[in-house]
């Protein structure tokens, strides 16, 4: 079944001279988490529909509006993530960002050596989907992140990620020779890595 949420009239993330609000999908059958980032994205301007099966994607994107972001949980219904990339086009995958409450580092790598936009552990926030999928926003402040970090006793799944991608390049010595030791493209480890370390 699908469920579309309603929006407000807020700014979009881009001020007022953006043509549009960008518009996500979230794809999760986990009602809390559902509406937390809805929220949020919202929050942040978005357009935002959800919908509770991979199924109902296939529905949702094949309608008339562009879609911008798709933060989606994978393991849906005994659904993998190849179910998932299965419906979105190629060209989209950029803009996926996968949003799990069963995360690993090997299903992470995986994801983004086949060219997805981004990985998080549930609860994520919409800004961070945001900027996983390539998008600015306008009060990013890496000094805040720092302080956010301080006050995290132990280290997430995110931030093991990027510290195991980190000391690949050091071991191989360059970037290029870590993405190759991964299996990843060089491109896409990079953007990885281009972000200042998620919070512990």
């Amino acid at each position: 079944m699908m469920h579309v949420q309603a929006t407000r009239a807020v700014p979009s993330i881009e001020g007022a001279a953006s043509p549009r609000p960008r518009r996500v999908i979230i794809v999760d059958a986990e009602r809390s988490s559902q509406r937390r980032l809805s929220d949020d994205l919202v929050h942040q301007g978005c357009e935002v529909r959800v919908v509770t099966e991979i199924a109902d994607l296939r529905h949702a994107l094949a309608g008339d509006a562009e879609v911008d972001v798709i933060a989606a949980e994978y393991r849906l219904a005994g659904k993998r993530l190849d179910d998932l990339l299965a419906v979105i086009p190629q060209a989209m995958w950029p803009r996926l960002v996968i949003v799990t409450s069963y995360a690993s580092i090997a299903s992470a790598v995986r994801a983004v050596k086949l060219g997805v936009g981004g990985y998080l552990v549930k609860p994520a926030h919409g800004d961070q989907v945001l900027r996983a999928a390539g998008y600015a926003i306008p009060d990013d402040d890496p000094e805040a992140a720092g302080r956010l970090e301080a006050a995290q006793p132990y280290r997430s799944l995110d931030r093991a990620i990027w510290e195991f991608l980190t000391l690949a390049v050091e071991d191989a010595g360059t970037l290029s020779g870590a993405a190759r030791l991964l299996g990843l493209h060089a491109r896409s480890l990079r953007r990885m890595l281009a972000k200042y370390p998620p919070p512990r």
